[in-house]
């Protein structure tokens, strides 16, 4: 099988020509970030996507590109829509061309976080930029393509040149460095290494339609930040507790955007780890 993934450079996309099995043909794409093995593919013009996806006729394109600095697309609004939304059509078209099944990664944040433990089928209701040009990532690939999958995940982590919360964690705790982490903001913290496989899965059984592929924790951040410290022998006294009110953010984050997994563990048979399983295999393998 043959996969075209978008963001390769980036951590998800990385991670997933990294869990990859030899029988998977990964063709990894960049824009801004090359790195070894990556073919250039700005997303945001749809003759180039149209082009690309041509030439190399994937039979399935992961999607993992995406403006995720939830503050900056407050003020690059139009940058936002077109990187997460209308890029996402310019390849579901292109899929559709080629007969290719397209799997978008999209994000907890469609939730407006009034009650947490999101199922599939609950009602979505994004709050800032961010949230709402992934969301209509969701509707483009829905309206051009017939052989889709949305792959929701929420605080994505793990390995990479470029700092994630977890890895900004780790390295501040090493450092000795105090830390301010909220008490307030529930998630589902995602290793991308079991998101990525998820995502193989779910083309490798060729299913369609939305799955929550997430850790299986609902945890406030604080919480999550004690455990990074704890499996990584950190000093858990330098984490200090604040809320949302004393953290000054220009977009704004749902309240408990935490994710139910029970749909791809069921229809899939696939785990989606807790945090304490995922991080340390994290720490196994640094």
């Amino acid at each position: 099988m043959k996969f075209f993934i978008t963001g390769g450079s980036g951590l998800l996309g990385s991670r997933i020509a990294t869990v990859a099995d030899d029988e998977h043909e990964l063709v990894l794409s960049h824009n801004s970030n090359p790195t070894d093995n990556t073919v250039k593919c700005d997303i945001t013009d749809e003759d180039e996507v149209k082009k690309t996806i041509q030439k190399v006729k994937p039979d399935v394109i992961i999607h993992c590109a995406a403006m995720t600095n939830v503050d900056l697309c407050e003020d690059e609004i139009d940058t936002a829509y077109k990187v997460n939304g209308d890029a996402t059509g310019y390849l579901a078209k292109a899929s559709e061309d080629v007969d290719a099944k397209m799997i978008y990664v999209s994000t907890d944040f469609v939730f407006d976080g009034t009650k947490g433990n999101y199922k599939e089928t609950d009602e979505v209701n994004p709050l800032g930029i961010y949230a709402k040009s992934k969301y209509d990532g969701e509707v483009q690939l829905q309206k051009y393509s017939n052989n889709w999958a949305i792959a929701r995940v929420s605080v994505l982590y793990g390995w990479h040149e470029r700092l994630n919360f977890t890895t900004w964690v780790i390295d501040e705790l090493r450092k000795e460095n105090e830390i301010n982490i909220v008490t307030d903001q529930i998630n589902s913290p995602t290793l991308a290494d079991n998101a990525a496989e998820a995502m193989l899965e779910i083309a490798g059984q060729d299913k369609n339609g939305i799955y929550h592929t997430a850790g299986n924790d609902l945890i406030s951040r604080y919480d999550f930040t004690r455990q990074i410290a704890d499996v990584f022998d950190l000093d858990e006294n330098l984490i200090n507790p604040i809320t949302s009110d004393k953290f000054i953010q220009k977009a704004p984050r749902p309240r408990d955007s935490s994710l139910n997994v029970n749909k791809i563990e069921k229809e899939l048979d696939f785990k989606m780890e807790t945090c304490e399983e995922s991080l340390i295999r994290m720490r196994d393998c640094e």
